[in-house]
């Protein structure tokens, strides 16, 4: 073997050594999310079914405003039967197996309006205003740059979008 393959074999070598260390860095860096929290009340473990994106827009939500995402998730997964009972729309974003869509607690006027403003923010294209919640969604199926209110049909309190 010459120097000149030797150089290369070692070159490699360090290139694997290094993109393992930052694999693993950055596994480490990820939040452990429970993804039980996004359980559909009538089916253990459907939580799981959560689109990916979603949850890495959720994360970043959580940093940027400082609120505690994953403990204030009212819903997200749906079966089709669980969706019927909370009366949501027969195509809606957060029944399986889309589960594309959550619903955030937000006891006080300033954290939802923070929530909507900082969701935009984030690349949030579809949200839903209540008075104690906010519905966000990555539904690429539905109109994009949207929110609505609650009950359906009524203007968001708050319309990040316009």
């Amino acid at each position: 073997m010459t120097k000149q393959e030797q150089y290369i074999i070692l070159g490699v070598g360090a290139a694997l050594v290094i993109t393992t260390a930052i694999v693993i860095a950055k596994r480490k860096a990820k939040p452990n999310i429970n993804m039980s929290v996004f359980d559909s009340p009538d089916r253990r473990g459907s939580g799981n079914c959560m689109d990916k994106r979603l949850i890495s827009m959720l994360q970043q939500l959580a940093k940027k405003a400082k609120y505690p995402i994953f403990q204030k998730i009212n819903s997200g997964a749906r079966t089709a039967y669980w969706n019927s009972k909370v009366g949501g729309v027969s195509n809606s974003a957060h029944k399986m197996p889309k589960c594309m869509a959550v619903d955030i607690s937000t006891p006080t006027k300033a954290i939802r309006n923070k929530i909507v403003v900082m969701a935009k923010l984030i690349g949030f294209k579809r949200i839903g205003v209540g008075r104690t919640f906010v519905h966000l969604d990555v539904d690429p199926s539905k109109s994009q740059n949207v929110a609505w209110g609650y009950p359906a049909g009524t203007k968001p309190p708050i319309n990040p979008f316009r």
